[in-house]
């Protein structure tokens, strides 16, 4: 019964969803000319959009995820817990971005390089990128000595990223591969293909609702599906994420490997994302 009420849970969200996304479409109206950016950040709740920082930005990523809401009034709604990332990302140039992080989950560091190819305009339907990602766990006493060691620890990934924006209604499909290097509560290393599906639906010039879902395609992971919901407020300078998903992690390998939330028994967590823009230098 429980497995059959999840079920008809997640049918009826799916269905909630793109009820929304049809009706944002139909009221908007067609743009004419280059789509520079797609949506509103350079994430859209946990991996990465089609969008760019411009060249000469940097950009200051304060990501933060707190414990299980159903901790209850005795964890504050999983305020005694959290997860946090720290990250810079910056327009390298027209087209390319480089980014690093660091993540308080098994003290990693992780880096990417993520570059567009296409945007969509008039004589093109849809935005390109790619990115090249990797990171790092660094915490100590917990892999075994054999595979205490860079070439075994590095995870690394590469995803093409296809966008396409219908007025106020955007849509990304992501697929990638995972190599995840070794994990510890596994014993072993994986590779796998992913995705990465999500959606984002302009609500006001400063307010976009988003959705992101990121299955994977490997029998023996046990990890759950990380899918989130987020809203963006734009802020003066600031781009401000609120963010509620069954993940507590941030980059690849963990939104992949070591996603523990459920949906469907209210194993959530509530977060934000707190970007700032600086322009470093002028063209």
């Amino acid at each position: 019964m429980l497995l059959y009420l999840k079920y008809v849970f997640m049918k009826v969200f799916a269905l909630t969803i793109l009820f929304f996304l049809i009706i944002q479409s139909l009221k908007a109206q067609d743009e004419e000319g280059v789509t520079d950016q797609a949506f509103q950040g350079t994430r859209f709740v946990n991996e990465q959009s089609v969008n760019l920082a411009d060249k000469g930005e940097l950009i200051l990523l304060i990501q933060h995820r707190f414990g299980e809401i159903d901790g209850g009034f005795y964890e504050l709604f999983g305020l005694d817990q959290a997860t946090m990332r720290l990250g810079f990302e910056y327009g390298a140039g027209k087209n390319l971005n480089i980014g690093i992080g660091r993540s308080s989950f098994m003290k990693t560091y992780d880096a990417f390089i993520k570059a567009r190819f296409a945007t969509q305009d008039n004589d093109f339907p849809l935005t390109i990128a790619a990115v090249v990602a990797g990171s790092l766990p660094t915490i100590r006493n917990t892999f075994p000595e054999t595979e205490d060691n860079f070439s075994s620890k590095a995870a690394g990934n590469i995803q093409l990223l296809l966008g396409k924006t219908f007025g106020n209604v955007g849509l990304q499909v992501s697929p990638g591969f995972l190599s995840t290097g070794y994990i510890p509560v596994k014993n072993q290393s994986l590779s796998f293909f992913t995705l990465g599906l999500a959606g984002s639906a302009k609500i006001s010039d400063n307010v976009s609702a988003n959705i992101e879902y990121l299955p994977y395609f490997h029998s023996s992971l046990s990890a759950s599906r990380p899918l989130s919901l987020g809203v963006d407020i734009k802020t003066g300078g600031h781009l401000f994420q609120l963010v509620l998903s069954n993940s507590q992690q941030f980059f690849t390998r963990g939104l992949y490997t070591s996603t523990s939330g459920d949906w469907g028994n209210g194993s959530l967590f509530l977060g934000f994302n707190l970007i700032r823009k600086f322009r470093i230098k002028y063209y």
